[in-house]
């Protein structure tokens, strides 16, 4: 009779930490995730060079999509490239090689442009700055308010930062801090 209490008892509490286990699994997103795509989850860091998906604007969006993004380089950009504008006081121009698809299901909003940043020392995020026009050693990727399904677009992003300070990672955050998947240098 107390083996089969035991029994009991270990089959009762393996059922509790089973579903224990499945509370703290991460929510399924609440668009359809196109098959054989793995989205990262916010906090999620790369080498440059690697590529991951996240889900865009967010994972519990029903109208949301899944973008696979790509940072290829990071340079300080020669300033004789931008000898015949004007790089403001103290500051170093940046190149940023990215890369941005749209794997579905929805279509891209980026009321403001893809929300790229430059991360850099003293925990401050750097948003890239338009470049001149005629400027072609960076130019942006060509991306309107919207990007469709199955578009895809690459580019340069041109940033200015403090001269002396040290770039730390490429951040793309589409919401507060906590949603920013990054490259690091």
């Amino acid at each position: 009779m107390r083996r089969i209490a035991a029994v009991a008892l270990l089959l009762a509490l393996a059922a509790c930490s089973g579903g224990e286990a499945e509370q703290d699994a991460a929510p399924e997103p609440g668009f359809a995730v196109p098959q054989g795509l793995t989205l990262s989850e916010p906090g999620t860091e790369k080498k440059l060079g690697e590529s991951l998906a996240v889900a865009y604007p967010s994972a519990d969006d029903e109208a949301g999509t899944a973008l696979a993004l790509g940072v290829t380089t990071v340079t300080k950009a020669p300033r004789k490239h931008l000898a015949l504008y004007r790089v403001p006081a103290g500051m170093d121009p940046y190149y940023v090689r990215v890369m941005v698809a749209n794997r579905g299901p929805a279509v891209a909003s980026f009321p403001a442009g893809p929300p790229w940043w430059l991360h850099v020392a003293g925990d401050v995020l750097v948003p890239p700055t338009a470049a001149p026009a005629g400027f072609t050693r960076c130019e942006a990727p060509r991306v309107g308010k919207t990007l469709p399904a199955a578009g895809s677009v690459k580019g340069c992003l041109l940033f200015f930062v403090p001269r002396g300070t040290a770039v730390e990672s490429v951040d793309f955050q589409p919401g507060g801090v906590t949603t920013a998947v990054r490259w690091r240098r």
